[in-house]
């Protein structure tokens, strides 16, 4: 019994084990994910390409987990994005939990290009917080004091961004304060 074991099923759980151990860290972003499949860090944002080999590259993401002062984003606080809007077909902020789950409201955790307005010096205002009523009249995403990452999706990007990768436009994440 001891040799069945050691040549079939010995193999096959070394076999699951060392799967489970290789696909794990690809399942959110960390510095092992990140330097295997070549994402580029731009102050903190951090950058996957479409690396599937497309014809036409479709998407880039960017994914943001502290503020300009590189502390992690916080359900403590309120933040203010800032950016100007990247050359694209069309582009969004979606915030996620640290597991990468989704914070419900879902439809409160979204704002993209369709629903953002642009002001006169050409940028995006976005207010990052659990109490949307204090800001009224402003473009809100509501983390509903969880903390999170965000992430910023490019669809149909202009193609200039694949060949320099740091001409790729990135907000500024900004504590306001703390909320409560």
């Amino acid at each position: 019994m001891n040799k069945v074991f050691n040549r079939s099923l010995l193999p096959i759980l070394l076999g699951i084990l060392i799967g489970g151990a290789s696909f794990y860290p690809f399942t959110y972003t960390n510095p092992i994910s990140m330097s295997l499949i070549g994402g580029i860090k731009r102050n903190q944002w951090v950058t996957h390409f479409d690396l599937l080999g497309s014809i036409r590259p479709e998407v880039i993401y960017l994914e943001a987990m502290s503020d300009d002062d590189g502390v992690r984003l916080s359900g403590k606080n309120d933040y203010v994005l800032r950016g100007i809007p990247p050359k694209s077909r069309y582009w969004s902020f979606v915030i996620y939990d640290y597991e990468n789950s989704r914070i419900d409201p879902f439809e409160e955790t979204v704002a993209n290009s369709f629903r953002s307005t642009i002001k006169d010096n050409g940028e995006y205002e976005i207010i990052l917080t659990a109490n949307p009523e204090k800001y009224s009249g402003k473009q809100i995403i509501n983390h509903g004091s969880n903390n999170f990452t965000i992430i910023m999706r490019i669809y149909g990007p202009d193609l200039k961004y694949y060949e320099d990768k740091i001409s790729i436009p990135v907000g500024r994440i900004k504590k306001v304060s703390p909320h409560g």
